[in-house]
């Protein structure tokens, strides 16, 4: 059996949108720049096609049957998702367009705040940042650069390393003025997130016993974490190439010199055939020279 036999066609469906809004045939061919003779006949189809009456016809107006409100419903619906759909392929036709793929953290603590800065290093450059989380494959995904955060680049593309991810504690001015020790951690909030390197890595080799004795808030989303931290909820274990610009902006501190390396990295990442488009090339140029 073939699938969505049952839809008619779209002009139909246009032309019952706007006859059951107006609730006129008339008033639906002004606006739909046709012929009152046309809408009518569409709805006359319409109804055949769909095997009933959907309109009750009263003189020179019209009024939906039971059926016809319930079928409204569901093709406004319809509609608006279908224009809301063409309304998304818009960057695909921007000229200059380029898709980044990139972590939320790192999209909303690194590259947010350097975006003019690549924009003037590209000016043709139209960046459409893509955070969604999927799986990267170049083979199947409609994305021109990647950013990673990984132990190792994967092979088969072309690859750049931005950033070492070290992680440091980080907290309020007010709150860290109160942390003249390590070990004085364990007296205020720990923020945590998902990360596999944490408290316990950074505690241990700074040399204190922390044997689990930390409370706090933990988050799924790192960025969250820092967020909190910035509000002075507690201490969050903060990577520092993501917490630089809070640093510079004093929203946040890092009162110990202590850091762990945890042997991750963000990564860049792009193909062969990506970087033939002269933007592309120029915005992967430009990350090369974040370093």
């Amino acid at each position: 059996m073939a699938r969505f036999r049952h839809i008619p066609p779209t002009q139909f469906l246009k032309g019952f949108e706007a006859a059951s809004r107006l609730e006129s045939f008339s008033r639906a061919a002004e606006e739909l720049g046709l012929t009152q003779s046309a809408i009518s006949h569409q709805m006359r189809l319409l109804e055949g096609h769909i095997g009933q009456p959907l309109f009750l016809r009263i003189g020179r107006e019209v009024r939906l049957t039971d059926a016809g409100r319930d079928y409204q419903r569901t093709v406004r619906r319809c509609l608006e998702l279908m224009e809301e759909g063409y309304r998304r392929l818009e960057p695909y036709r921007k000229p200059g367009s380029v898709v980044i793929y990139a972590p939320r953290d790192f999209s909303r603590r690194w590259l947010l705040h350097r975006l003019p800065a690549l924009q003037a290093a590209v000016p043709a450059c139209e960046p459409w940042l893509d955070t969604s989380g999927a799986a990267i494959d170049f083979k199947t995904m409609e994305i021109d650069l990647a950013i990673i955060h990984a132990q190792a680049p994967p092979e088969g593309c072309e690859c750049q390393l931005i950033a070492k991810d070290i992680l440091s504690p980080v907290a309020t001015m007010a709150l860290a003025k109160g942390l003249d020790e390590p070990a004085d951690l364990l007296g205020v909030p720990l923020i945590h997130d998902e990360r596999p390197v944490g408290w316990a890595d950074w505690l241990q080799g700074a040399g204190v016993e922390a044997n689990g004795s930390w409370h706090g808030s933990n988050f799924s989303d790192s960025d969250l974490a820092l967020a909190a931290a910035e509000l002075g909820q507690g201490v969050a274990l903060g990577s520092l190439p993501l917490v630089e610009t809070a640093i510079a902006a004093r929203a946040l501190v890092h009162p110990y010199g202590h850091i762990l390396e945890t042997g991750r990295a963000w990564y860049a990442l792009s193909t062969q055939d990506r970087l033939k488009d002269v933007d592309v090339q120029g915005v992967w140029d430009w990350f090369g020279e974040q370093r």
